[in-house]
Formats: structure tokens, sequence, C-alpha cells
């Protein structure tokens, strides 16, 4: 009887332990597969960071190939009935146009020989630039009103302290001269100080934008170094145009 009993006893522990021992080696293959399938989770993360630094890698050597010499792309064919193939200030239209930048007037025409206007130029570097203002940023500007065609993009301008007007004075409708065109450009593309002093005929290093315009001539944006500036003037569609492209693409400096 002894002997039976202890046979039981024994068996029993031996099955508990084969019970046990079953438990732990499913305990440990479950662990197993969870840290495989953390592993594996790890690794798909890896490889999917990888490939977006390889896809942020090509947008930037694209854009640094571009910048090595590579032609913007245009269209051939005119897309205003007013600005013709043989026009002076042809591709650098074609090209504002195919970048969403400038749309001409509501009949088609974009009117190259019109003074522009500070509004029109508001248009256009938040466009190129993709600018905004905060929805609830008010714009501080007196004489423009939220019904003004482009209260948002004079907003943006003034929020990005590329525009600021004369005492509270923004002056949308009015022309923008020469010498506004290059602080501003200077200021909406960040462009370095210039490396030299360039000289003109009308205006010397006392004239109040004269450090802009000494960079745009630098960065030969604008061609008139040496000769007459007239800062005073004010700049046509086409003008700006020409300045715009030229600071957008090094291709309209050629």
């Amino acid at each position: 009887m002894y002997f039976r009993l202890k046979s039981v006893l024994l068996g029993g522990s031996l099955l508990g332990a084969a019970i046990l021992a079953g438990c732990s080696e499913a305990e440990a293959d479950q662990s197993e597969e969870a840290a495989s399938a953390d592993w594996t989770e790890e690794q798909v993360a890896e490889v999917e960071g990888d490939i977006d630094d390889t896809e942020q890698r090509l947008n930037d050597l694209e854009k640094d190939l571009q910048s090595l010499g590579g032609e913007p792309s245009f269209s051939d064919e005119p897309i205003f009935p007013d600005v013709a193939g043989d026009y002076h200030a042809f591709e650098e239209i074609q090209f504002l146009a195919s970048e969403g930048i400038i749309s001409g007037f509501s009949d088609g025409y974009f009117r190259p020989s019109e003074t522009i206007t500070r509004a029109q130029t508001a248009k256009m570097l938040t466009s190129a630039l993709d600018l905004d203002a905060p929805d609830d940023y008010e714009i501080q500007a007196e004489d423009v009103s939220k019904e003004n065609h482009a209260y948002d993009q004079l907003a943006a301008l003034e929020y990005h302290g590329i525009m600021k007007g004369n005492d509270g004075q923004m002056m949308p409708g009015e022309g923008l001269k020469r010498s506004q065109m290059a602080a501003l450009l200077v200021s909406a593309y960040d462009l370095p100080d210039a490396q030299a002093v360039h000289s003109f005929t009308d205006i010397d290093q006392t004239y109040p934008n004269f450090e802009q315009i000494n960079i745009i001539a630098d960065q030969q944006i604008t061609s008139e170094a040496g000769e007459a500036f007239r800062p005073n003037e004010t700049t046509t569609r086409a003008q700006f145009s020409l300045f715009m492209s030229r600071t957008m693409d090094d291709y309209f400096k050629e």
C-alpha cells in the first residue's frame, strides 16, 4: 500500500512538473512571439524612417540640381494675348503664370505696361512664398478694410514684416515705386548682404533705400548698376515680373 501511494504521489508530482514545464514553455513561446512582433515593428518603423529620409534627400537633390542650371518649365505658347513670344519679358511672364503666381485680368489680358499696385504685388509675393497670417490677425494699416480684394495678402505681408506701410497707411491702390520694389524683394526673399558697393548715376549711399537697391544690383536682379536706377518711378507689371523671376531663378539673370 505504501509503495502504491508513493508511486501515485510521485507520478502526480511528475505530471505536475510536466504541466508546469509545459506552461513555462508556452509562456516562453508567447514572450518570444511578443518580442519578435515588437522587433518586427521596430524594424518596419526604421525602414519607413529610412524611406522618408531618402525621399527628403531626393527632393533636396532635385532642388539643388535645378539651382545648378536646370531650366524652369513654362509654355512656349503665349498665355496672354497681349504678351507675344517676342516681348522682352515673355519668358518671365510665362514662368510666373505657369507657377500660378499671376493670372492676368478677368478679360484674359496681362497689361504688362500698366503700373503694378502694391496690392497686386502682395498677391504675387504671398502666392510665390505661400504666406498667410493667422486667422485671428487683424491688419494694423488703417487704410485697408476687410472688403479689400487683397486684404488677406496684405495682412500676410504686414504680419511677416515684409510690407508695413507708412504712418499706418499701406496704400494698396498706389503704384509700387522701384525703390519699394527693391525693399520688398530683399525682405521677402531674405537676400544676403551685398559683397560690393554698386554705383548709380541718380542715387548715392545716402539714399534711404540704397542698401536694398545695392543688394538687388549685387544679385543681378537689376541691370541698372552704373546707370540711373530711377527709384521714384513706379514699376510696371512687366518690370516686376522681370525682377521677381530673377529673384526666384538664376536662369532669368542670363
